[in-house]
């Protein structure tokens, strides 16, 4: 919900679900919400991606597969961003549990038609702050991709959100390094009484004189 809240002023927000009722449910929802000022609409997950120009996959990682390869003949030019986190909470502890492919988001570009371009993207944003419309963000967004046009979308997108900075770490193969940050950033917060702790990037060497 978060991210149709913040982007739905200047885009048209399309609410995927597996059933039709539901996606339609979760879309009035949205619009119920304080600051939902946009069009928004919900429909099933084929149709979603047919007419989207982009798809943001905010899925468990678990569910990866049946929006990715199970919706193969949806896709044809869509540009994927993916937020997912591959992890497990044992009740003590979160740990990374990336998949074969190193990461969810190299999982979900390994089961797309091979012309869809992949950006990871927005994992360390705490999702209850993006439904929070009335709160300013203020951390950074990390950002992999190997296609320079897509990164740039993304980038584009995060600087919608006010006061969100996009950084670019590197390509995909680079997207497990920034997903193994969000359980690290939610064992740091349990541990220390943080709520919603995100990533804020500084630079400790002090500005040259001039």
């Amino acid at each position: 919900m978060g991210f149709a809240l913040r982007l739905m002023c200047a885009h048209e927000i399309i609410i995927g679900s597996r059933k039709e009722d539901k996606a339609r449910e979760s879309a009035s929802a949205i619009m119920q919400l304080e600051g939902a000022n946009g069009n928004t609409w919900g429909t099933d997950n084929a149709s979603a991606v047919a007419v989207a120009d982009a798809v943001i996959l905010c899925v468990p990682p678990e569910h990866l597969k049946s929006v990715t390869y199970d919706l193969s003949t949806s896709f044809n030019h869509q540009l994927v961003i993916s937020p997912v986190v591959p992890m497990s909470y044992d009740g003590k502890f979160f740990r990374f549990n990336p998949p074969p492919e190193g990461s969810s988001a190299l999982q979900a570009k390994s089961l797309l038609p091979p012309q869809i371009r992949v950006v990871a993207a927005f994992h360390t944003v705490p999702a209850a702050s993006l439904q929070a419309s009335d709160r300013i963000l203020k951390g950074d967004v990390l950002i992999c991709g190997d296609d320079a046009e897509a990164v740039d979308m993304v980038k584009s997108l995060t600087l919608e959100i006010k006061n969100l900075r996009p950084l670019f770490v590197g390509p995909l193969a680079a997207s497990s390094q920034v997903e193994s940050l969000t359980p690290m950033l939610l064992n740091v917060a349990r541990k220390n009484k943080i709520k919603e702790a995100g990533v804020s990037i500084i630079s400790e060497r002090p500005p040259a004189p001039n």
